[in-house]
């Protein structure tokens, strides 16, 4: 296990589109997938349709934000452009919608105890906003890593081990935050990925419950060394920290240690566009 590095599209997109022998799986801290009620509006039965909708720009507009409620729509759902007078009720109503729940998908809610509630895909203001990220990755990674025949999407195009495979790439959706508590037994309270000492004790304690489980990982020096270090000085260590978390958690669900999901209580339907985050608890 490598050190972690900042995505570089001339290095890292050739290995999607060029995996060689291997099977490689990519995880992404941001949205693949979109909410159930929000695709019934739209008339998208697939993760894959909206996908082709911006690849192949039948809705124009649907990628670029609304900078007033009056041009919030099922085509074009992301909103607002710029912060100042805006409201998720804006949202709500635009998307013809019944209430800010409906906004999220399943696995956007909240686990108690282990993880809360994300913002909806298609909010773009605020600390934990995460649609603008989606725009981009989608865009920029997804849709043209999807054009080769041996990349495919989990959960939407299989189950995990269906999808690995000599030269087969997946990506999938991913959330480091929710290893924190489980499994990886990180206290709920009273520490931040924002410092450094902070870090390097969590980063102590994941590599005991890496050492506990039996995971075959082994660490590159500069990996090991990051982690001692606590991912450095900088508040934005906690980029290189939740990748690393990330990364342990995805190697435990390939491992079959933590179960992949999505919970079997999900409707196909729903699954089909909202997806899951790889290894997230299903809650109650």
């Amino acid at each position: 296990m490598r050190a972690p590095e900042r995505w570089d599209p001339a290095r890292h997109m050739p290995l999607l589109e060029r995996p060689g022998s291997g099977a490689v799986v990519a995880g992404f801290d941001v949205p693949l997938g979109v909410p159930h009620a929000w695709a019934r509006m739209a008339g998208v039965a697939s993760f894959g349709e909206v996908l082709a909708r911006l690849a192949d720009a039948s809705w124009p507009r649907f990628a670029e934000p609304a900078e007033v409620p009056d041009e919030i729509g099922p085509r074009r759902p992301f909103y607002p452009r710029a912060p100042g007078g805006s409201r998720q009720a804006h949202l709500v109503e635009g998307l013809g919608l019944d209430s800010p729940q409906q906004l999220l998908r399943a696995c956007d809610r909240p686990v108690p105890g282990v993880i809360t509630a994300a913002a909806p895909v298609f909010w773009l203001v605020g600390p934990q906003q995460v649609g603008k990220a989606a725009i981009s990755a989608w865009r920029e990674v997804v849709v043209p890593a999807v054009a080769h025949d041996h990349v495919r999407m989990w959960p939407f195009d299989g189950a995990l081990p269906d999808l690995l495979g000599p030269g087969s790439v997946v990506l999938a959706e991913c959330y480091p935050r929710a290893a924190y508590a489980w499994p990886l037994g990180f206290p709920g309270a009273g520490w931040s990925k924002r410092r450094q000492a902070d870090r390097r004790a969590r980063g102590r304690e994941a590599l005991a419950w890496t050492r506990a489980s039996g995971l075959p990982i082994h660490l590159d020096p500069a990996m090991r060394a990051a982690i001692d270090d606590g991912f450095g000085a900088a508040p934005s260590g906690e980029d290189p920290f939740d990748a690393t978390l990330g990364a342990l958690q995805m190697i435990a669900v390939i491992d079959g240690l933590v179960p992949a999901g999505p919970p079997p209580g999900l409707p196909p339907a729903q699954a089909a566009v909202e997806g899951w985050i790889l290894g997230r608890p299903a809650g109650d």
